[in-house]
């Protein structure tokens, strides 16, 4: 695969799918011509009266989840059971054998860090629902070297760094870390993408987490080169929801396991700007066979919060 990195815009394209038409980047000059005709106006006539031409900041808008939360313990208590029981169900179905206990204690320890307001704003990456379930996965596995290709604002990174143990190593990759507001003693940070990082041996990776927005299947057939049997990949939107998702990881790994049901070569329009994807000529089978492919259960109607991304546990069969 051939990468293609623009570490101003966090994004990394791929031959899998591009936009028709994107809308032009700002151009410096217009934005230093600006900020001149601003100075000059608020110097030589605004300020002269008590005003001042400014830039007007948009206020961010936070999920729903990092203000809006029960205050009841009988409430907060019940929802929890109703959780345990659900993925009691919901691990026997794929051979996950959670313990109702541990999960009690995860569910509550989860709540406890996530209102430590550790990321000011989760906006652009995993929310509460599937950073739960993240959590309950890594405290069930309890990987020794997790790699995590997205780090963001470090959301991710925190639950890693608290569900594993203190001897646990983190390997941390994106091509901005401009942005990172949590940094793990157990981790080491890359601001590369992972494939152009040679220093490391990556079948020592006994659990690898992708946020990344670069295509899955290349994902996967890394974790397949490297022996990597626990993968966690988020943004695994299906071939009907591709155009919820501003920059879609295609060929998706819902995708590669209804390959033979899907058409190969589509479109879409996402926020008013057309695309187009071929995923014809992939090879899918070693992928499907290794792995056992688990959506992430929808946890909304017992939290109240929707789920801000299609995430996915695959395991080795």
């Amino acid at each position: 695969m051939r990468f293609k990195i623009d570490k101003t815009k966090s994004i990394t394209h791929n031959d899998y799918w591009r936009y028709e038409f994107r809308k032009p980047n700002s151009n410096p000059l217009l934005a230093r011509l600006k900020r001149i005709f601003k100075f000059i106006i608020n110097s030589l006539l605004l300020n002269k009266f008590g005003f001042r031409l400014v830039q007007v900041q948009k206020t961010p808008s936070f999920k729903t989840e990092q203000w809006s939360f029960t205050n009841n313990k009988e409430i907060l208590f019940l929802r929890n059971q109703r959780i345990v029981d659900h993925l009691i169900n919901f691990g026997f179905e794929f051979g996950l054998n959670f313990e109702k206990a541990q999960l009690h204690k995860n569910i509550e320890r989860y709540d406890e860090i996530f209102r430590m307001g550790k990321i000011s704003d989760l906006n652009g990456g995993m929310g509460y629902n599937n950073g739960l379930l993240l959590y309950i996965i890594l405290t069930y596995f309890n990987p020794q070297v997790v790699l995590e290709s997205g780090v963001w604002r470090g959301f991710t990174t925190f639950l890693i760094d608290d569900a594993t143990q203190d001897s646990s190593k983190i390997f941390c990759f994106d091509i901005n870390l401009d942005r990172k507001e949590f940094t793990s003693n157990k981790a080491s940070y890359f601001e590369s993408d992972l494939s152009l990082v040679d220093e490391i041996d990556f079948r020592l990776v006994d659990f690898a987490f992708f946020d990344d927005h670069v295509s899955i299947y290349e994902r996967l057939l890394f974790c397949l080169e490297n022996s990597i049997e626990i993968v966690v990949v988020d943004d695994d939107v299906a071939i009907t929801q591709v155009h919820s998702d501003g920059w879609p990881p295609i060929p998706t790994a819902s995708m590669l396991y209804d390959y033979d049901n899907i058409p190969k070569q589509f479109g879409w329009t996402a926020r008013g700007v057309s695309a187009s994807a071929n995923i014809s000529g992939i090879k899918v089978n070693d992928i499907c066979e290794f792995y056992n492919y688990i959506p992430f259960p929808n946890l909304a109607k017992y939290t109240g919060y929707k789920d801000s991304s299609y995430s996915s546990l695959l395991m080795k069969r």
